[in-house]
């Protein structure tokens, strides 16, 4: 621990920052999983039934899927504030922010108006399969309706997360998702200690919800004030600088990666809904419990690339080639570590699964072991290679080969299903989607890379013949 801490002081400059920003993202996710370890309990304490909390959790991510169609703008944002921020050209920092804030917040307000009729229209009741018993239709629109209103300021608010990312303070939103999970967590249980435990589920559900648009936005809106009060004294939103042609950049970035975000979650975030429909339902189980292990090493890495986006960003406007080349090297190497990580593995999972569910386990089946391991793998090589040229702003054979890869993967996983007649075909079709972009990307980086630090090197060389001469 010592020869670590006296390593990290020898770091300078954007190593020292990308170090400090995986060291912090690493410490703040273990205090997430450590309350996480209260969340459950607390929500069960609060909720003496099952199906009510269900709903509730069922509420929470649903309408949090508003905040992944932002059009793009809080990751364009992120790599159009790179330059300014290094020139510390503040009026262009402030016309960036205050357009991406005007327009998320035009789209804000109008979702909001949308979307709090159009949930009217819907039957909550059916749609959760809760019975009028528990919950009437009328509380549970309600409580629907807060947590809409809720995450629509989140929309806005979050805007935050992207200038700290920016700002190479990468480990702040993760703070932030902490300090809500406590705040929630706290409320519980002080609800329960003055004796809310005792109350209506409607009362406790509807009380919940209010909680809710408090400890998700009161972390963001203080963040925001901080920021503007202090790293970027002089740059808080204004009507006055808005600016229709920034707004546009930001936008142009944005919505690249809008669809990137959407092609992924359909090669990935469809697995469940697959099993079920082209296998059944109780097959999802077994996928999830693979699922979970192996993409363990992927949570990790991942954490660990948190910072790396917009590390990459900075460098690239300071033309530090040679830095983000070296930066390269290093995660190609961790994520072939990664790679291996899932196969060794292999050897514990049953003793590992036995004293985890206990008599709940299942019989591993090694095969399918083996084909998880592979998909662990290619996932943490996508994950590494994207977020080196999301850094670059290269996006056009991500597009291109993860928009192929999406539309394969549901031909695909119904074909293998038809042969092999289990679940273990979808996992095969995501691992087959993504493959062309996993080999061919890295191809290019390199060579991207490569003809950039020649580029450099010959700019250095001809400096100081110029001199000499």
């Amino acid at each position: 621990m010592l020869e670590l801490i006296k390593k990290g002081k020898k770091l300078q400059g954007d190593n020292k920052t990308l170090a400090l920003n995986i060291f912090l993202a690493f410490v703040i996710k273990g205090g997430s999983l450590f309350i996480a370890l209260f969340t459950l309990p607390a929500y069960m304490k609060y909720f003496d039934n099952k199906a009510v909390l269900g709903a509730w959790l069922t509420i929470v991510a649903v309408l949090t899927w508003i905040l992944n169609f932002d059009l793009g703008i809080g990751n364009g944002l992120r790599n159009k504030l790179a330059l300014p921020l290094i020139e510390k050209n503040n009026e262009s920092i402030k016309r960036y922010i205050s357009s991406a804030y005007i327009i998320l917040t035009i789209v804000g307000f109008v979702v909001s108006i949308v979307g709090y009729f159009a949930v009217g229209f819907i039957n909550w009741n059916k749609f959760f399969n809760l019975s009028t018993n528990y919950i009437s239709s009328y509380i549970l629109l309600k409580a629907v309706r807060i947590v809409l209103i809720g995450i629509l300021i989140q929309f806005v608010l979050r805007i935050i997360t992207s200038i700290l990312y920016a700002m190479q303070k990468s480990f702040v939103p993760n703070l932030l998702q902490l300090c809500s999970t406590i705040l929630l967590v706290a409320f519980i249980y002080g609800g329960l200690i003055l004796g809310m435990g005792n109350a209506s589920a409607e009362q406790n559900l509807i009380r919940l919800a209010y909680a809710n648009i408090l400890t998700v936005n009161l972390p963001l809106l203080i963040t925001t004030i901080i920021v503007f009060k202090t790293g970027l004294k002089g740059c808080a939103p204004s009507i006055s600088f808005f600016e229709k042609r920034l707004a546009k950049e930001v936008m142009n970035v944005g919505l690249a990666f809008l669809w990137l975000q959407i092609v992924s979650m359909v090669i990935y975030n469809t697995n469940e809904f697959l099993i079920s429909w082209l296998v059944d339902a109780d097959s999802v189980v077994e996928y999830q419990i693979f699922n979970k292990l192996f993409a363990l090493s992927g949570t990790i890495i991942g954490l660990a690339l948190t910072p790396v986006w917009s590390a990459v960003t900075k460098a690239k406007a300071e033309q530090n080639y040679k830095w983000i080349k070296k930066l390269n090297n290093i995660l190609m190497v961790l994520g072939g570590i990664g790679f291996v990580s899932g196969f060794l593995l292999i050897p514990f999972l049953q003793p590992i699964v036995n004293f985890w569910l206990g008599k709940k386990a299942i019989e591993i089946n090694y095969l399918y072991s083996v084909i998880f391991a592979v998909s662990g793998g290619v996932f943490i090589w996508n994950r590494v290679v994207s977020t080196m040229c999301n850094g670059f702003g290269e996006l056009k054979i991500q597009m291109i080969f993860l928009t192929m890869g999406s539309i394969l993967n549901f031909p695909l996983a119904y074909v293998f299903t038809l042969v092999s007649e289990s679940y273990i075909a979808i996992v095969m079709a995501n691992i087959i989607s993504l493959l062309p972009y996993c080999i061919i990307q890295p191809i290019w980086m390199n060579k991207y890379l490569n003809a950039k630090c020649n580029e450099t090197i010959k700019v250095e060389k001809d400096y100081e013949e110029s001199i000499h001469a």
